[in-house]
């Protein structure tokens, strides 16, 4: 057993080194308390880290918890918990004790067992204890867990539901699965029903037989034809029924047949619920802070997440009106959860945030102090770098931000500090603080805790965006109106300065520019319009309305761009680049390439012009539109596989050229009319083909509402996070791809269409079993 032991401790410690995941994740946390009893081993000047990965390496004996100093930074490892017999906890104000947490490491499913047929039992011992001994067990290989809560018995077993065909209902008993690394892993297990059938609806959108509970899983993540969002698996004939409909859309699930314990429903988890753990049929009840109505249960998580008038740690969800509660609580502050029978009420629970620092580079994303929703640890130094393309900002938003402080001044050294560097200046945020935006596109944030306090911590949420206003001296950039291509803000008022060296002019491109359009007045008295001025130059040049393209050139070396929107009707706004143009480019031979300026990328020069003054160069006033040698340049950007927008190509060119090119310029006019004829033509057709299929379609509507309609309830909040959180696998990524034209969970009207749109009486279900053939 010894031996086995050392050699499981071992295993444990390789998959967290290849997984890289936080040794002291593995434990819990219960703060300002210690063993009363001595340690085993004490280790001296280590952090919590350390002290966690001591305990999991630790072969000499069983080491099960260890008590941390936060103020000596000593650490105490024990043999046994609280849990033990005469063994209890007493109050430390610097300690903080830890204990496993082999729990977390199972899907918990109340008022369910799996078997009567189990391999071993243990009587007297708590859930933790019994989870570790399904974990350590070396006899055979355990794969979960039966639970009597009253009794505290524990049943060891080797099987998984498809052997023991279902879950069986068992009041007052708790199912432990282990948790999977496959596909089951992106599942929620609700146990034993099926999605209630309905009356004109097809609930079940594809069948497949004589498949296993994996693959099931598998077809429903891989499905392309629609979004599986659930599915049913009978284990009697191993039948799959695939659905875009979750229980909560048909008002629970069926669980009244004497078949049912030989049904399993699962339904996905997105983004938002996979941050939480689920426990089926159980609540909280009397501690929610807030309800929502009519949501799903992913924009419930979602809802959840965002909540910033207090800590949001968990919430309940009631299947059959689509009701949300959230909380501040989670079940151990308030003695453990309540059972709720087979009554469709769920807990789910956030996870806590481990990480403790890393390099982000995605466009927008999350962060929160280590141990969010709960209070962080002491000693912590954790810095986070994110980084955004060039020539944008990032813009950080805070849901909440709360460190502990020992006066009323923060920022000092005998407080934490969270700290953010941009540009070589540091920025020390005061608690409450909801906002910051950087002036660059790289930006680092600090978490810097003592030993003498703790608190909530932070929690806030990135993503980058265009710049209102700046100056710049690159020799390239960008710039777009904030928010660009999404939409601009109203009353938006940004200056833009673009300075080159002496003598060297800028060459401006507006490769798009829609704002909103002026109505009988000019456009530098337009509602929404570009200004752009010179110091040299008396007059502006105005942009309103919309342009495919549009060009400028310089006269001098400093350029301005201011934007102004008005307090009402947004566009999405502009894209812009600029260069440097040095005059030493304009005295090369005209049938020469010549190269431009060289910062990592290349510019080209082809000269067309036939005609050019005597001494080779071009002045200022040369190069605008009527000067005798060059009526007009113009560069156009034109970017391509191997010059992306970081080297592009420019081409000089002038409206005076060879006759070939007017030739070629009226077979371009006459491909032009005949290019505009067919497009009328095509888009008759495609009219008369748009109204007849509308037509059939509303017939088809007026069919079913007699059936029975939809009632809808929209969730139309927009969601904080954009593709963060990208889920590792080849299936999950495969998934990503199907359902980049489709929302999320959170994001998708909630269908009921259990109701009817006249009289919102709920629709008795006409079916009493599981189809045996649904459309494949």
């Amino acid at each position: 057993m010894d031996t086995f032991y050392t050699e499981l401790l071992i295993l444990m410690h390789c998959c967290l080194v290849q997984s890289d995941i936080a040794y002291k994740s593995l434990f819990y946390r219960m703060p300002k308390l210690r063993m009363a009893a001595l340690p085993i081993t004490t280790l001296n000047n280590v952090s919590v880290e350390a002290c966690a990965r001591s305990c999991v390496q630790e072969s000499t004996f069983d080491c099960q918890s260890f008590d941390m100093d936060n103020k000596l930074q000593s650490c105490r490892l024990h043999n046994n918990t609280h849990e033990s017999d005469d063994m209890s906890l007493i109050v430390s104000k610097n300690t903080d004790h830890y204990r496993t947490y082999f729990e977390g490491l199972f899907n918990r499913l109340p008022n369910h067992i799996l078997t009567f047929d189990h391999k071993r039992q243990i009587s007297e011992i708590s859930v933790e204890q019994c989870a570790r001994r399904c974990v350590l067990e070396a006899t055979f290989r355990c794969l979960g867990f039966d639970y009597e809560v009253k009794l505290k018995n524990c049943w060891l077993t080797d099987i998984l539901p498809p052997a023991s065909r279902g879950l069986i209902p068992q009041v007052n008993t708790d199912y432990y699965e282990r948790q999977s690394n496959g596909p089951l892993e992106y599942f929620i297990n609700f146990g034993y029903g099926s999605l209630q059938q309905l009356e004109g609806e097809q609930i079940y959108h594809k069948t497949v037989m004589g498949v296993s509970l994996v693959a099931c899983a598998h077809l429903c993540l891989a499905e392309n034809s629609f979004k599986c969002t659930s599915f049913d698996y009978v284990f009697d004939d191993k039948s799959c029924y695939l659905s875009m409909y979750i229980a909560a859309n048909v008002y629970g699930l069926v669980t009244s047949r004497s078949d049912d314990k030989n049904v399993v429903h699962y339904e996905f988890k997105d983004d938002y619920l996979r941050r939480f753990y689920p426990t089926p049929y159980s609540a909280i009840l009397g501690h929610n802070e807030k309800t929502v109505s009519g949501i799903t249960p992913s924009a419930c998580a979602r809802k959840c997440l965002e909540e910033n008038i207090f800590i949001c740690r968990s919430f309940d969800y009631q299947v059959q009106e689509g009701t949300c509660l959230l909380s501040t609580k989670t079940g151990s502050d308030v003695g453990g959860l309540i059972s709720q029978g087979i009554s469709q009420v769920h807990h789910f629970e956030m996870k806590p945030y481990l990480d403790c620092g890393g390099h982000l580079k995605t466009n927008s994303g999350y962060l929160a102090s280590p141990n969010w929703p709960r209070n962080y640890e002491h000693n912590l130094n954790c810095s986070w770098t994110i980084t955004v393309p060039k020539f944008k900002i990032i813009k950080i938003s805070f849901t909440h931000l709360k460190l502990f402080k020992e006066s009323l001044k923060s920022c000092t050294q005998n407080s934490d500090r969270l700290l953010i560097v941009d540009k070589q200046q540091v920025t020390c945020l005061e608690n409450n603080v909801r906002e910051f935006i950087s002036q660059s596109n790289v930006i680092i944030i600090s978490f810097i805790t003592n030993d003498k306090g703790d608190a909530p911590g932070f929690r806030l949420q990135y993503k980058t965006d265009w710049a209102c206003g700046g100056h710049f001296t690159d020799p390239y950039g960008e710039i777009s109106s904030p928010g660009w291509p999404m939409g601009y803000l109203p009353s938006q008022n940004c200056t833009w300065e673009i300075e080159a060296p002496p003598s060297v002019r800028i060459y401006l491109s507006f490769v798009k520019v829609d704002l909103e359009e002026h109505i009988k007045r000019s456009c530098h008295s337009s509602y929404d319009v570009i200004e752009i001025s010179e110091e040299s130059v008396n007059s502006s040049t105005f942009l309103c309305g919309k342009y495919d393209h549009f060009t400028y050139n310089s006269t001098g070396n400093i350029l301005y761009i201011q934007f102004i929107s008005d307090s009402r009707v947004e566009k999405s706004g502009f894209h812009a680049f600029y260069t440097f143009v040095y005059n030493k480019l304009l005295s090369k031979s005209n049938s020469t390439p010549t190269e431009i300026y060289d910062y990592n990328f290349t510019y080209k020069l082809e000269l067309l012009a036939t005609d050019r003054p005597e001494n080779g160069n071009y002045s200022s006033n040369e190069i605008s539109e009527g000067s005798p040698g060059v009526h007009y340049i113009d560069f156009h950007l034109q970017p391509t596989a191997e010059t992306p927008i970081g080297k592009s190509n420019f081409t000089l060119q002038t409206e005076r050229l060879p006759e070939i090119f007017r030739i070629e310029k009226d077979l371009h006019l006459v491909i032009v009319i005949l290019a505009i004829a067919f497009s009328l033509v095509l888009a008759v057709l495609l009219s008369v083909i748009y109204l007849t299929c509308r037509y059939f379609r509303r017939l088809h509507q007026k069919e079913s509402q007699q059936k029975g309609p939809l009632y809808l309830f929209n969730d139309d909040d927009s969601s904080i996070y954009e593709k963060d959180n990208i889920m590792n696998g080849e299936t999950e990524k495969g998934r990503e791809r199907d359902s980049e034209n489709q929302p999320s969970l959170a994001d998708v009207s909630f269908i009921n269409p259990t109701y009817d749109g006249s009289s919102r009486q709920l629709l008795l279900p006409s079916c009493t079993s599981i189809p045996s053939a649904v459309n494949s």
